[in-house]
This record gives C-alpha cells, structure tokens and sequence, in this order.
C-alpha cells in the first residue's frame, strides 16, 4: 500500500522580487520533476488573508481547526520540548534576547546563535531564579532550552494563561510589562511572576561569564528573556481515530514536535536536523523514505526557510530548498510509487522578514493524481494548476482518500 511523504517548508512562501521568489530561483530538479507529473495548487493554511503562526497554520495543516483547538503556542513549545504538562500548568514560549541600559530591545533573538554551554548557563541562571520565585509565590518555575535563542518556561500552581506578553514583537520597544486579562487572582500572580522574573533575568544576567565572553567575541549579549504565548495542554481526538491516518513527524523544532505530538503523531528527528538554517538532509530524508513503510503519512519539517527569510536572505533560503532537494534525489524511484506532497505552513517574504496572509504554493504528486501543466513549484506557477486554490484544513482529507482510509459520507 502506497504511503505519503509531506515536506513542509516553513515559512517558504514568499513574494516576488526581481520577478523571482526563492522557490522560482532554487535549482530543485527532484521537487520538480514530481512537480511536473502532479498536481498542483495554492492553499491559505487558515483563511485567505489570516497571517499564520506556525502553530495555528501547522494545527490546521494536521487536520484540526485552529479556532477550535489552539490553547497557546507555549503548550505545544513544551510538549515538543519533552517538558511534561500536568493540569492546570501554564507555558510560555520564550526567546532569548538583547535589550540596551534603558531596557530596550536591540535584537529579539540575541544574534539567533546560542551555544550549548550559554545555554546550560541560561539555564542554570533560570533554576536558581526559579526556585527564589517558588518560595516567594508558592509557584513551580520549569525552564528549558530548545533551539537556538528558543526556549520554554513553565509555571506550575495557582497560575493562569490568561496574561498578556513581554515580547514586544518589535525591536526599538521596551519588554512589554504582563498584565492580567481576566480578573482573577491566579491572572494577577501569573503576571507578577512573569515581570519579577524578567526583571531578575535582566539584573542577574549581566554577571554571566558568558557574557563577558560574547562581549570579547563581538557578539550580543544575553540579558533579556521574552514570553509570549501563553497557554496549557489542549484537549485533541489523535489523528488515528479522528482520521484513521497513522502519521509520523521527523523535525528539529520544539514547537512543530509539540503540536505534532499533541495530534497524536510519533515524533523522530535525525542527525544533522536541528532546526537551523544549516541543517543537513541527508539523514532525515532518509528517515523519511524508511519511516514510510510503517506509517501512512510521513511528514517532513524544514525549519531553514524560515530562519533565513525572518534574516532577510534570499540566496540562504534558496539554499537551504536545494539542499533539501538534492538530499531527495537518491530516493526518487521510491518516491514515484507514492505520494509526496510539498508546500509551505505560511509565507516569510525575505523582503518583509514577519509572516504575512498571502497563500503558498502546494504540490501533490501521486501514482494516480491529475497532471497539470504546471512543470515548477513556485508561487508563480502553482496558481495554474489542477488543485486549485485549498485550505490547510483540507490537506489531510484529501489523502485519506487517496490512501483509500476515510470514511464515506452518507450512503
């Protein structure tokens, strides 16, 4: 029985410039070619217009409206961080970050790179705050690294999602003060654990020996910590009963494990995939094309485009689509007895560098499928073809039914 590989660029999606977008750039002779005997489209992973986070567009994606389910990116960052959620526990995502002496934000990212041992030290930092806020407010602090400047913080006790970020989402802002958005005492303490704990962040952050280290390095230091996001565990019907699908997904990102797992999928990553613009392919499109014979869907995080779209690097993000695509050459014959489906969970124009609402180019290449004339995947070209135009909702319907697994409607 045929099974289905899925390549989601993240943040692929891109507008043209000098007539030309990183997809209608990048030499991709293997996506192309499966390109050119498929269909093709452009899908609005929620609605037409709706700027996407790349946790609502991947839940929709999954099959599961994201109106319906989405309780906060922060659960899914912890999910996907291995940090387990009990009930009533509050997550945040976090970004490491640089602000100047009057607490401004210099860059949101604190230069993106961070080291394993500044890591291990941010963290150790945040236990010994952790445990100063657990004896003053009776509140459990859990922190953790994931990739790059990206973390999770966890708040366990009488605590509530329901307050507003830190993250200013915007350099030149000063970090945004928490503040209650329901009037109840566990909104009230959340915010006040949430500011003294930045607070304390920044103080205690500029005796870091890391950061007299990135100093001399001529590299930002790391003297603020961002949340955002705030939210607990959702309720979800896994993707095995609600769609009869058995679904696997390989990535290097906290936050598209946890939402993945949250649906119900098993979780792999591979050496070389860890969620940076300079993964290497090779292990984990090997993975992909092993994990086919034992799953129905297999999908496939590439975290890269997005990274170098939000640097605002076109030749990078053509880059990293190439690497991938010659990564998928040697497998091209097994491909061709499946399905493969490639597209984007939202656009990262490199000329804009945020996510923006315009759809993103899809392709679905089967054994089986209607041929288009469509011979690229690109923006420019994909609005041609026979899928028309779908939403990310609509992904996962529409395989089962060519793997012959869903449910008849009516008689």
């Amino acid at each position: 029985m045929p099974s289905v590989l899925w390549i989601l660029f993240d943040g692929g999606g891109d507008r043209p410039a000098g007539g030309k977008t990183p997809f209608h750039a990048a030499f991709k002779p293997t996506i192309d070619y499966l390109t050119a005997n498929g269909s093709c489209g452009i899908l609005d992973p929620i609605a037409p217009g709706v700027r996407p986070g790349s946790d609502t567009a991947h839940l929709a994606l999954f099959g599961y409206d994201p109106f319906k389910y989405y309780t906060g990116r922060g659960a899914f960052e912890a999910l996907g961080a291995d940090v387990a959620l009990k009930p009533g526990d509050v997550a945040f995502r976090t970004n490491l970050a640089t602000v100047d002496e009057n607490g401004v934000v210099i860059d949101r990212r604190a230069g993106r790179y961070i080291a394993p041992e500044e890591a291990k030290a941010v963290e150790d930092l945040m236990k010994k705050i952790g445990e100063e806020l657990g004896r003053k407010y009776g509140v459990e602090v859990v922190y953790k690294s994931t990739v790059e400047h990206r973390g999770v913080l966890v708040l366990r006790g009488a605590v509530s999602h329901r307050v507003s970020d830190t993250d200013p989402h915007k350099v030149g802002a000063k970090i945004a003060r928490a503040e209650p958005l329901e009037n109840s005492k566990e909104a009230a303490l959340t915010a006040e654990v949430v500011n003294e704990l930045s607070r304390r962040f920044t103080e205690a952050a500029a005796g870091l020996e890391i950061n007299k280290a990135r100093r001399l390095q001529g590299r930002l230091p790391i003297n603020a910590i961002l949340l955002r996001g705030g939210g607990y565990m959702p309720q979800i019907e896994p993707i095995r009963e609600r769609y009869n699908i058995r679904a696997a997904a390989i990535a290097g990102v906290a936050l598209i494990r946890g939402v993945a797992r949250a649906v119900g999928m098993d979780i792999y990553t591979a050496k070389g995939l860890g969620g940076t613009k300079d993964d290497v392919f090779d292990e984990a499109v090997k993975l992909a094309v092993e994990l086919m014979s034992r799953y129905d869907v297999v999908f496939l995080h590439v975290k890269g485009t997005d990274s170098t779209s939000h640097d605002g690097d076109f030749n990078e993000k053509v880059s990293v689509i190439e690497r991938l695509d010659k990564a998928l050459a040697p497998y091209l014959d097994a491909l061709l007895k499946n399905y493969v489906v490639v597209t984007s969970d939202h656009a990262t124009p490199v000329g804009v560098r945020e996510h923006t609402g315009e759809p993103v180019p899809v392709m679905l290449y089967g054994p089986d499928v209607v041929v288009d004339d469509v011979a690229k995947f690109s923006e420019l070209t994909c609005w041609r073809g026979a899928l028309g135009r779908i939403r990310g909702i609509d992904i996962i319907p529409i395989l089962g039914s060519y793997l012959g697994l869903s449910e008849k409607f009516g008689e």
